[in-house]
């Protein structure tokens, strides 16, 4: 049985997975400002590359070399396979939308990882952490209503990387005994690297040199960085670390559904972005929903955390 309100476990799982959230949060700004000249695919090899090597210090200081490959290396790598999907859908996103309104459609993400964890790892939600995470997506609704008109396809890409995101996060949770969070983070940076290398090498004849939106961010040709641009596409490198690591922890270390309405936190982060680099000054829609978004997540951690099903 479980005890009453969220365990210490849970506790500690959330402050770590709102740690990791305003990390990896920073490396939005840096990719919307840099999305005009350069590739999405170039981005992410940018910032894999600056990242490998302090993937490879983590590993040496803890020893953790062998286990890169000692246990069940498959589903890690399926894992990544399915964060690059997830990323690159969100960056494509970025041309065509604020940088809020992205986030929020993004954060459908949480409500498919309590709808999942049922089937996936076997996790009985509570009604109250049902009503949190419904709250939380009406709020992102809300956030998201500036997108107005007709519906855009763009707004499929953010959907589309909240689903493969959830999917990535409750396999997390079910292979965190066998790998730790340096490991699981380490594989999908090795993915990443190699899987937008082999991206761009493949239309690679059929590159632009200019384009717009989100069609010109993923086909424009690769072209040597100015300075200053080289620096920040490599500052995401280190921000992708720390804010990986910290997320893969915080869902290897608890159920999803008792965590992830934290990660709506993201939505506050992105406002604040939008207006003090892009000059995207959050309307009334952006204040109602981050007050839903964050009410829900202090409800939730007062709520009775999700139980085993029996088998």
């Amino acid at each position: 049985m479980s005890a009453p309100g969220t365990s210490g476990t849970a506790r500690r799982a959330m402050g770590v997975l709102a740690l990791g959230v305003a990390v990896i949060c920073l490396q939005d700004p840096i990719i919307k400002a840099v999305m005009a000249d350069y590739a999405v695919s170039e981005a992410i090899v940018i910032r894999s590359l600056a990242a490998l090597p302090i993937f490879a210090v983590l590993l040496w200081l803890a020893r953790d070399w062998r286990a890169v490959w000692r246990e069940r290396p498959g589903p890690l790598i399926a894992r990544g396979v399915i964060f690059m999907v997830s990323y690159s859908c969100y960056f494509l996103a970025f041309p065509e939308m604020p940088l809020a309104n992205v986030v929020a459609l993004y954060f459908t993400a949480p409500l498919w990882v309590v709808a999942l964890s049922p089937l996936v790892l076997g996790e009985r939600q509570s009604a109250a952490r049902w009503i949190a995470v419904l709250v939380g997506f009406a709020g992102a609704v809300v956030i998201a209503r500036p997108v107005g008109g007709d519906l855009d396809w763009a707004v499929l890409l953010p959907l589309a990387a909240g689903a493969f995101y959830a999917s990535g996060q409750l396999m997390a949770r079910r292979y965190g005994d066998v790998a730790s969070a340096t490991v699981m983070s380490f594989h999908q940076n090795s993915v990443y690297l190699i899987g937008a290398s082999a991206f761009a090498l493949v239309i690679a004849p059929f590159a632009t040199t200019g384009g717009e939106g989100a069609a010109g961010f993923l086909l424009r040709a690769w072209q040597w960085p100015e300075p200053t641009a080289l620096v920040l596409m490599a500052l995401t490198g280190p921000i992708a670390v720390g804010g990986t690591i910290l997320l893969t922890q915080a869902y290897r270390s608890a159920p999803p559904g008792a965590v992830t309405t934290v990660e709506y936190s993201a939505l506050i982060w992105a406002a604040l972005w939008g207006f003090l680099f892009f000059g995207e000054v959050p309307g009334p829609a952006t204040v109602i929903g981050a007050i839903l978004i964050v009410a829900s997540g202090a409800y939730a951690m007062t709520r009775t955390a999700a139980t085993r099903s029996p088998a």
